[in-house]
């Protein structure tokens, strides 16, 4: 039946990072807790070995041999109203909001650098650029287009600097990211047996001279009672699960110039990494087919077993594959201390227009699964302080706005992102001359926003209007309509260790 398995690539790239409601995109939001305090500001700043993540140019600032391990808490709040979802048919799909879908979530990174001598250093960052978690009640409005979804990502980012002259650094490093994703998803199986049923009905009673449209509706009006009956009734919808999991390759680089001790510019870069992510697609068609079966035997005799061996033949477990590009991204940076205060600011552009679609490849005879994106661009611009208010602490504090690649024409509930604000504080504290530890608390705001997702698989007529063609792609072709409201708190505690 008509069934798309378009959040599969919502769970493995992140669409997820929104639910999170940390960064805009996929992103994490955050890899330390000394940045955290300044909203992401202090690039530029290269005072721990967490600087490996935003330049690894900064390394030839730290002496000797420094670790820093870093612990970030997510404390997510989202809520979901529903405007008027309908399944394929315009009926109402009913179900709730879909409770409590994100959920608190415990995140860690860890770095370490090494001088070799007064000109080089050396080292190996851990830590998680992208990942987040969604679980929808499995009866929610928008049940058809994702029930949940859940992203995992690691990467190692070993990294050398080379200290060119007294004011100028440049470092580099190679990225191995592992990504992980699952998927939860229901499938209108009820729906696309009727669809199938009224197109063979309507050739069956096509007649010379009759409009076919005037066919279509008598036999939609006669079988109306079956249609309000099957359409949306969890008693006849499947689902499917996914699981996909890939190791990919990038690099990153670093400038930092220092005119003088006390300000710094830096420019950073980092790469997209290429995944192909191979799993496999679990479907629940038995029970729902079966029910599906004695429903329509009941009316239409024979129709029932026909359509049940169809279903069962059709939606086999398989596996599944998807290509992704995560985005590459170009920061800016300034850092300035005067006195006791330090300013700081950065600004990071990122490609995410490489995510025009969404496309699934089913090892079976499914047909590819397709999801129009049309991501765009976006730019982030973090301004953060730091007070030196004694030896041994150190205040901060920093706000940011960071734009979401999603336009509100494409907003699926896997990713119903929008801009958000960030507004940070923190601290630093001295614990001796080896140790310190940094604090850090975020509330990161998200735009209210609406959404308006016809899950039809971008298939079109001769005309170029949208329509649900079962024949063309697997999607259930239910809309789901309603208003989100996302924010989100934000914990880093971070211990920092020279040697």
């Amino acid at each position: 039946m008509k069934f798309k398995l378009s959040a599969l690539g919502m769970a493995v790239i992140g669409g997820l990072c929104a639910q999170s409601a940390l960064a805009s995109g996929y992103h994490f939001g955050s890899q330390s807790a000394s940045a955290q305090g300044t909203a992401n500001a202090n690039t530029a700043e290269a005072s721990d070995a967490s600087v490996l993540f935003y330049n690894p140019a900064g390394m030839t600032r730290l002496d000797g041999t420094q670790a820093s391990g870093v612990l970030n808490v997510v404390l997510p709040k989202g809520t979901f109203e529903d405007q008027g979802s309908i399944t394929s048919f315009g009926l109402p799909t009913k179900g709730g909001n879909g409770g409590k879908f994100v959920h608190t979530t415990a995140v860690p990174h860890a770095y370490l650098t090494h001088k070799l001598n007064a000109d080089t250093s050396i080292g190996m960052a851990f830590f998680v650029p992208f990942g987040s978690k969604s679980e929808y009640d499995k009866d929610w409005a928008g049940r058809y287009n994702s029930i949940g979804t859940e992203l995992k990502t690691i990467a190692l980012n070993p990294s050398i600097a080379f200290k060119v002259n007294e004011k100028l650094s440049v470092g580099a490093g190679l990225t191995a990211q592992y990504i992980e994703g699952n998927l939860a998803k229901g499938a209108d199986f009820g729906s696309g047996a009727l669809a199938l049923i009224i197109e063979q009905q309507v050739a069956a009673n096509s007649a010379p001279g009759v409009p076919v449209d005037m066919v279509r509706a008598a036999v939609i009006n006669r079988l109306g009672g079956l249609i309000k009956a099957a359409s949306g009734n969890p008693l006849y919808s499947g689902g499917v699960e996914v699981e996909g999991k890939d190791w990919g390759l990038g690099f990153n680089l670093g400038l930092m110039y220092s005119p003088n001790q006390d300000t710094r510019f830096g420019i950073a870069y980092r790469s997209k990494i290429a995944h192909k992510l191979k799993g496999e697609a679990v479907w629940n068609v038995a029970t729902p087919a079966a029910n599906l079966a004695t429903l329509l035997n009941g009316v239409l005799p024979g129709a029932g077993t026909t359509v049940q061996q169809r279903l069962v033949g059709l939606y086999t477990n398989s596996d599944a594959s998807l290509k992704v590009d995560t985005p590459e991204s170009l920061s800016l940076s300034f850092f300035k201390q005067q006195d006791k205060l330090a300013v700081m600011g950065d600004v990071t552009l990122t490609r995410h227009s490489r995510f025009s679609e969404l496309r699934i490849d089913f090892a079976n005879n499914l047909p590819d699964s397709l999801t129009p994106e049309n991501w765009i661009n976006t730019i982030r611009g973090s301004f953060g302080l730091n007070y030196q208010w004694s030896d041994d602490l150190k205040l901060r504090a920093g706000i940011a706005y960071d734009q979401s690649p999603v336009k509100a024409t494409t907003r699926t509930p896997s990713i119903p992102d929008n801009d958000r604000t960030w507004i940070s504080g923190g601290l630093n504290w001295k614990l001796d001359s080896k140790n310190s530890i940094d604090f850090a608390l975020s509330f990161i705001r998200v735009a209210p926003s609406q959404i308006d997702m016809y899950d039809n698989g971008a298939q079109v007529n001769a005309a170029g209007s949208a329509v649900c063609n079962p024949s063309g792609n697997t999607s259930s072709c239910a809309t789901i309509k309603g208003r989100y409201k996302l924010n989100s708190a934000l914990l880093g505690l971070q211990y920092n260790r020279q040697f």
